[in-house]
């Protein structure tokens, strides 16, 4: 690769889609490495931390890889995927667990009203599909940070951005052309 070429760390954090968020990004023709230190983060141009799972182990796994303050304090770009946006937030319902705290507000889980996980291709406002596979939500306190939101029950933010860190609840590795396209921005802002 040439030194215009922006390699990508991903965080490991020992829960799915890694590989598939690793494809997507190398059809891009984009390097792609692991990041499992602090000192790993200075040699990428940007951060995608991926996650299907618990947000009390991943963050389990960033306390180990004393991984958290290098991650709140991060100035290059960074895409969390559904677990890996919900982490964004100050607490998750979900273990409970305090979490990154980057962005103020928390995640709760979808109401028992509603079929959990909400699962598969869902319409968000921008009027493109997107591919979902979740459980909880993210409530931010500062709505001018959500991008994007979809309807599944009643309106959800599916979104964020916030200076340097972009959060995505659904999978632009499974989410066809537009996921594709959303991933080849992220990587246009690494460079």
């Amino acid at each position: 690769m040439s030194n215009n070429t922006p390699c990508i760390g991903i965080v490991r954090i020992g829960t799915g889609n890694v590989l598939s968020v690793k494809n997507a990004l190398q059809r891009l023709g984009v390097e792609v490495c692991d990041v499992n230190t602090p000192s790993q983060l200075d040699e990428v141009s940007g951060i995608i931390l991926p996650g299907v799972g618990s947000a009390g182990f991943a963050m389990q796994q960033l306390e180990k890889s004393n991984l958290i303050e290098s991650l709140r304090k991060l100035k290059k770009p960074y895409l969390g995927i559904c677990l890996g946006m919900q982490l964004l937030f100050e607490c998750s319902d979900e273990s409970p667990v305090d979490c990154l705290g980057i962005l103020r507000g928390q995640v709760g889980k979808l109401p028992k009203t509603l079929v959990r996980p909400h699962m598969g291709w869902n319409l968000l406002s921008n009027g493109e599909y997107a591919y979902f596979v979740h459980n909880f939500v993210c409530s931010p306190v500062d709505k001018s940070v959500v991008t994007h939101t979809v309807e599944y029950g009643q309106t959800w933010c599916a979104s964020v951005a916030y200076k340097n860190f972009f959060g995505v609840q659904w999978h632009p590795e499974k989410s066809g052309t537009f996921g594709q396209e959303y991933l080849s921005s992220f990587v246009s802002l690494c460079k």
